[in-house]
């Protein structure tokens, strides 16, 4: 292959390993952890990481003579190789973990995921990330009159396809396994490709790289790293902030990882454009930086109300008109060639700060999701910045008046956390994502209430008078699935105790249908939602059932396992509510969950699942699981009425009989393909 084409197809195909494995691997470890949206955070932040170390090992290597450079980059390439070979043997995968690597608890859930990311694809993911800055410095030695950058926008075009081709083209036709199978022979490739490139460079003397950078000017000075880091750091910022604000009530399908990384990806192709970079552009940047931040506020007050889609349109609007402000930035404040390593080490250090302040610092320190706030505003204060050191920028002349505008966007975008602050008696904030508890007047503020809520679902309600405290409220009356599968279950007819299994705990409202004898056993992955349900003076369900109530700690499907191998007792009714805001753990739902349920649930047993959403029609999903295992099984929907909230459930069971004695309704529709532990595809049963 000749040189000019070598390069950017190694180039090219590099980057798109690089990040079609982002989406795969998250998807792959995202049961394991419950299901939640902070694990693509944990995710975005290794890859950071790895990135960091990438470009801070090609910049390591330029200390060498190529030929050195060269030897030391394909020696790593093919022990990678190896060791994916020897890793096929032990987990029947080249990069993905048996099921024997699950960890058996989530006390350090971000831990945990740092660390099976590192064991199954750190080290390939570590010399992908080189790939870009390395062979852009290959090229420079190789061909010094041609310059290195255009392969930046090769190396972020191919990263943009890998993402925008992974929801459309792998995720529906490919299980996950054979995704990854088709990852490591493309990586093969990639090393092949990369040792070819090193024929080109390997033979030039380390005299003549000398000799051409003394030719150059001096180093980059202080103040220009902290630009690039800076301007780095508020991009990431704006990225992992704003996919965070999306899915905290959206579900994490990969679709909505994958669009935000997508739209920061294309700010890079398009600010590193010469003919877009410098001139009358720079004030357009500008421009469509304030009405970014302007949509950024609007969502904020409409956000909650208007649809799923326009919600994701703006929303990247708004990602992509701060990132272009912020890349733009770097592109025109760019080294010579020579210096190029150390500008991507410096963009890289300021990712890997931006995602440690949003995965690590902000769930520490703050209660709430200040990122999304703190990343406009940092935005608004570079762009200040960056009017005062233009002298040339029609805003130059008003510069010291722009702060006024920058004052009055950190005040409106931070007066709605304010205000729920105010409302709420309590808000915790972990892993697992924000809760908090409100106060509400009921009956023409007469009675209050308490409900506790993630995003803006609500997660229970219970009433503070002695009357209604013991009475269930939202989506958990005798008259939606989950207390008709309790109250018209034979057992209860019959006066005998009951074993109920209820996966996700809410308030516990579901207790408060436990009679004498009862035993209810509550799985719950979040430990502060455990306490808020049995230990807080709002929420009393849990203690005023009539059963012995149980509490497990943990994800719900792992933690049956455990009992299923300890032999306990089986269930009657089984409710299955595992939301957290309106995602749905795709794990609990597939087939091989369905196995686990039904070897623990009695011959007359009922299964009860929750399925209220706003985004999602998952019962097409749960009728081809029925119809797999031959079960009968209603949709049951229940209107809004007093303290009962518009419901859906879907109800299934082996006996024909018992679930047309609840709801003889069925379950119309489509079917869905079949989902399984290796293939799900949220995108297919998002509504229209």
């Amino acid at each position: 292959m000749k040189k000019n084409l070598l390069f950017p197809s190694t180039v090219f195909l590099g980057a798109f390993l690089l990040f079609q494995v982002q989406p795969l691997i998250g998807k792959y470890f995202l049961p394991w952890f419950g299901g939640t949206s902070s694990v693509w955070t944990i995710c975005l932040l290794f890859f950071q990481l790895l990135l960091l170390g990438g470009y801070a090992y090609a910049h390591f290597l330029q200390r060498f003579a190529p030929c050195r450079q060269v030897m030391m980059h394909c020696s790593l390439l093919g022990a990678v190789i190896l060791v994916g070979i020897a890793l096929f043997f032990v987990w029947g995968n080249p990069i993905l973990p048996s099921a024997d690597w699950r960890p058996e608890n989530n006390l350090w859930p971000a831990w945990s995921v740092f660390r099976l990311l590192l064991v199954s694809i750190g080290a390939a993911y570590f010399l992908l990330a080189a790939n870009t800055s390395l062979l852009q410095a290959w090229m420079h030695k190789a061909d010094s009159s041609k310059s290195p950058y255009v392969l930046y926008i090769v190396s972020n075009t191919a990263s943009l396809l890998a993402l925008l081709g992974y929801p459309f083209l792998a995720e529906p036709f490919f299980a996950l396994k054979t995704q990854a199978f088709l990852w490591s022979l493309g990586f093969i490739v990639y090393a092949l490709l990369c040792a070819l490139a090193a024929r080109h460079v390997r033979d030039i003397s380390a005299s003549a790289v000398n000799q051409d950078a003394a030719l150059g000017s001096s180093s980059p000075g202080w103040r220009r790293y902290l630009a690039w880091i800076s301007l780095s750091a508020c991009g990431v910022l704006v990225l992992m902030a704003i996919t965070n604000q999306m899915t905290q009530d959206v579900p994490p399908v990969p679709f909505l990882w994958v669009l935000p990384l997508a739209l920061y990806l294309l700010s890079y192709i398009v600010g590193f454009m010469d003919r877009l970079a410098i001139g009358k552009w720079n004030d357009v940047y500008l421009y469509i930086l304030v009405v970014g931040c302007y949509l950024a506020w609007y969502l904020m007050e409409k956000g909650s109300v208007i649809g799923l889609i326009p919600q994701i349109a703006g929303y990247g609007l708004v990602l992509f008109s701060l990132c272009l402000f912020c890349h733009n930035g770097l592109y025109r404040r760019r080294p010579e060639p020579r210096f190029l390593t150390g500008f991507y080490l410096s963009i890289s250090l300021g990712g890997v700060l931006g995602g440690i302040f949003v995965a690590i610092v902000s769930p520490v320190v703050f209660s709430h999701y200040w990122e999304y706030q703190i990343s406009l505003v940092l935005a608004a204060v570079l762009a200040v910045f960056t009017v005062y050191a233009d002298k040339k920028s029609m805003f130059h002349v008003v510069r010291h008046a722009l702060w006024i505008p920058v004052l009055l966007l950190g005040f409106n975008v931070s007066r709605d956390a304010v205000e729920e602050s105010g409302k709420s008696v309590y808000i915790s904030r972990n892993f697992f994502g924000k809760v908090y508890v409100a106060k509400k007047a009921q009956m023409d503020n007469t009675v209050m209430s308490y409900e506790l809520k993630h995003g803006h679902i609500t997660h229970g309600l219970q009433i503070d008078h002695p009357i209604y405290r013991k009475y269930p409220t939202t989506y958990y009356t005798e008259k939606g699935g989950g207390g008709l599968a309790i109250v018209k279950h034979p057992k209860r007819r019959l006066g005998q105790p009951m074993h109920v299994g209820l996966l996700g705990m809410g308030i516990g409202t579901l207790a408060a249908h436990g009679q004498e004898g009862d035993v209810f056993r509550f799985y719950e992955i979040n430990p502060e939602v455990i306490n808020l349900a049995t230990n807080s003076p709002w929420f009393t369900y849990v203690g005023d059932s009539k059963a012995n109530v149980e509490v497990v700690c943990g994800d719900g499907r792992m933690a049956m396992e455990d009992d299923l191998k300890a032999g306990i007792s089986k269930f009657d009714v089984l409710a299955i509510d595992v939301f957290s805001g309106d995602q749905v753990p795709v794990h609990i739902i597939t087939k091989e969950a369905f196995g686990l349920y039904l070897e623990l649930l009695e011959e007359d047993g009922l299964i009860a699942i929750h399925i209220s959403n706003r985004y999602l029609d998952l019962a097409p999903v749960l009728k081809a699981a029925a119809g797999h295992y031959g079960l009968y099984s209603s949709l049951i929907t229940t209107p809004k009425k007093g303290f009962s909230s518009q419901t859906t459930w879907v109800l299934m069971g082996r006996s024909e009989r018992l679930v047309e004695k609840i709801s003889p309704s069925g379950i119309g529709g489509e079917v869905s393909r079949l989902w399984t532990d290796d293939f799900s595809n949220l995108f297919s049963v998002l509504r229209k």
